[in-house]
């Protein structure tokens, strides 16, 4: 069975529904820590060929491209795969570890994606991804579906979690392994990996866990290390999907650890990295996958047996690889095929004014310009009313290469109207596909002034007055909460309010 028939089968057999009620006005996105300036320093500058070469990610949080869509971001599995390939020229032998966490959200766009992404590291050589807590949210089921052996069509990384019991019961078929031995070259490479009960806390209250297990890590460690030794590793690795004290205190009972790779650090490591406990390297590489962390094992140095270096995945000294486009395109196809967008429940238009939400719905910019034409005219000279069409067809010189987003519900939400930005959920009446709401497409008036139809009946009979009040925006809430919910430091990382309004400002009415 081919892979895009794997991920429709479980697509539709896990189909989940969402129904969310949200009052207006919507807060602000949190804000977030400025990218660091983008590097120009060759990679591993000074280091000697090491025994072994590891490649350490983690945290991805669903940023399969760059973050965000903005080109100036860093990460994204293409370039991370240009890093193997650039260590693999000077003749190294390298492998991939990933701490988990690949998802953000719990739907089906987030299963489509960690199938994709499983599949992405196999392709880049990873010997073992952990199971971080949004993973885990994913299901035991589905879980267990993703861990089976690989086939030579579809070769994915095993999943490690030493702590983790599905169902009650310990091995089954295609459950999370407690470690992994990889051997490169001479040296065997001991792998194992835990999730910190402590950080899956809301999901089992929630009842996402019913049917998960997780063992306190230091109850298991010790044996899972011992074995691991028994077998011949010459270096013991743990995925700590744990905060940084916790992933210190295992390091300090387990001194037999070389390496510790945990979560819970800031998005933007760059200080106290590595920290040292002992005889145990501990380090971070950061979240969305702007970062990989490069270790070398130097097994006969004397003093200094590893050695690390964080790496900025920038757009400077990194490319895109058309083995990691493939798997977009296979991506893409897949959200396509399963129309996935059109299937997503949709939410209640938020309240505005004290009047309920049903007595409005969204109309489009063709109905508002019949009235404000000179806005519409405004409109039309913008990226705002081309949003859409700049999924299909990407940015200007992208046009050979790129994977078209139109069917992709976490770009729609932002580039056609009528969806929660932040939430990647449609509004009832908003945009579901070109066919049923074409009127929809771009970045439309009421993503801003709200769905407009209660506006148009108060002018059809003549309360003009309340009829203002109810697409009003003011120029300081379009400022604090409204542009930002898509021009967010992840896709819009050069925004300024007072730069951008300018290009769209539309004062007064016709």
């Amino acid at each position: 069975m081919s892979r895009s028939a794997q991920l429709a089968l479980v697509v539709f057999a896990t189909l989940i529904t969402t129904l969310v009620v949200w009052q207006w006005p919507q807060p602000a996105p949190a804000p977030r820590p400025a990218t660091p300036a983008i590097d120009t320093d060759p990679i591993l500058a000074g280091w000697d060929r090491p025994a072994v070469t590891l490649i350490l990610s983690g945290e991805q949080h669903g940023y399969l491209e760059p973050c965000g869509c903005s080109e100036s971001q860093s990460g994204g599995y293409s370039r991370r795969a240009d890093l193997f390939r650039q260590i693999r020229e000077r003749g190294w032998d390298v492998t991939g570890l990933d701490l988990g966490g690949l998802v953000r959200r719990n739907r089906e766009q987030s299963r489509i994606k960690y199938q994709t992404m499983l599949a992405a590291l196999g392709e880049m050589t990873y010997a073992a991804v952990a199971v971080g807590t949004q993973d885990l949210a994913l299901g035991p089921e589905f879980l267990l579906s993703q861990n089976s052996e690989s086939t030579a069509e579809s070769a994915t990384p095993p999943l490690l979690a030493a702590n983790l019991v599905l169902f009650g019961e310990a091995g089954l078929p295609g459950a999370p392994v407690a470690s992994q031995l990889v051997s490169i070259g001479k040296h065997n490479i001991g792998v194992t990996a835990i999730l910190d009960p402590e950080f899956t806390a809301p999901l089992r209250a929630s009842g996402v866990l019913a049917d998960v297990t997780l063992r306190p890590p230091s109850e298991v460690l010790p044996a899972v290390l011992d074995d691991l030794t028994a077998r011949g590793a010459t270096l013991l690795v743990l995925l700590s999907h744990a905060s940084l004290e916790r992933s210190t205190e295992l390091a300090r009972q387990s001194p037999q650890l070389d390496l510790v790779l945990s979560a819970g650090g800031p998005e933007d490591p760059l200080t106290e990295n590595p920290r040292q406990i002992g005889q145990t390297t501990l380090v971070t590489v950061g979240h969305k996958g702007k970062y990989a962390g490069v270790i070398g094992f130097y097994p006969d140095h004397k003093t200094t047996r590893l050695r690390f270096e964080l790496i900025n995945l920038d757009q400077r000294r990194f490319a895109d690889t058309p083995a990691m486009n493939e798997h977009m395109k296979t991506y893409q196809q897949t959200l396509r095929q399963l129309d996935l967008a059109a299937n997503i429940s949709p939410i209640s238009i938020p309240t505005r004014n004290r009047t309920p939400a049903a007595d409005r719905h969204f109309v489009g910019a063709v109905r508002c310009r019949e009235c404000h034409t000179k806005a519409n005219q405004k409109w039309k000279d913008t990226p705002h009313a081309t949003a859409f069409e700049s999924l299909v067809h990407g940015r200007k010189g992208q046009e050979k290469t790129w994977v078209p987003r139109s069917f992709d519900p976490e770009c729609l939400s932002c580039h056609v109207t009528g969806w929660h930005p932040q939430d990647v959920l449609p509004y009832k009446t908003g945009f579901v596909d070109q066919s049923s709401s074409g009127h929809l497409l771009g970045n439309q008036c009421e993503n801003c002034h709200g769905a407009g139809s209660r506006h148009i009946s108060l002018i059809e009979s003549g309360n003009v007055e309340e009829a203002l009040a109810e697409v009003r925006l003011t120029l300081e809430e379009a400022r604090r909460t409204t542009c930002i919910r898509c021009h967010d430091l992840d896709n819009s990382p050069k925004f300024t309010f007072d730069s951008y309004w300018p290009k769209i400002a539309h004062p007064g009415r016709d």
